[in-house]
C-alpha cells in the first residue's frame, strides 16, 4: 500500500511541477502558444479529451473487471500482488491525463476546456486512492458458502 500511495501522490506532484514548468516556458518566458482554433491546437483539443475520456471510464470499468477475476483466485499472495500492479497501471494511465489537461491548457493559451480535462481525471484518480479497506473490499468474494 505504501508504494501505491507514494505512486498516488507523485502523480499530482508531478501535475504540480507541469503547471510550474509550462507556466514558466509559456507565460514568463513568453513563448509563443497554439491557438485553440488552429489545426495544432484542435489535435491537442481533441487528443487530450479523447485520452481523458478514454482513460478515466476504460480505467476505473476494466480495474472493476480485473479484481472481479482476482476475487476467484485463491493464493492470496499472487493475488496481492497483481492487485497491486493492476493498481498502479489504473493510477498512471488515469493521473497522466491530469498532467496532459495542465500542460495542453498552458500550450493552448489558458485554453479552459483542457482545465477542465485536468479536473475530470483528478477526479477519477480520487477514486483511485489506495486504501487497506478498499483493496479487502474489492478483492473480497461475494459468494456465500450457504
Amino acid at each position: 500500500m505504501k508504494k501505491l500511495l507514494a505512486l498516488y501522490y507523485t502523480i499530482y506532484a508531478l501535475a504540480v511541477a507541469t503547471a510550474c514548468g509550462f507556466w514558466y516556458i509559456f507565460v514568463h518566458q513568453h513563448t509563443p502558444a497554439f491557438l485553440p482554433a488552429s489545426t495544432a491546437g484542435l489535435v491537442i483539443q481533441y487528443s487530450v479529451i479523447g485520452y481523458v475520456l478514454l482513460s478515466v471510464s476504460l480505467g476505473l470499468f476494466l480495474f472493476k473487471k480485473a479484481c472481479d477475476k482476482l476475487k476467484k483466485e485463491t493464493d492470496e499472495a499472487a493475488k496481492i500482488d497483481r492487485y497491486t500492479k493492476y493498481a498502479a497501471i489504473r493510477i498512471i494511465v488515469i493521473g497522466l491525463g491530469i498532467i496532459l489537461g495542465i500542460a495542453a491548457f498552458y500550450a493552448l493559451s489558458g485554453y479552459q476546456s483542457m482545465i477542465w480535462c485536468a479536473a475530470i481525471s483528478a477526479i477519477g484518480l480520487f477514486f483511485c486512492k489506495p486504501d487497506q479497506r478498499r483493496m479487502e473490499l474489492e478483492l473480497q468474494n461475494d459468494e456465500n458458502p450457504e
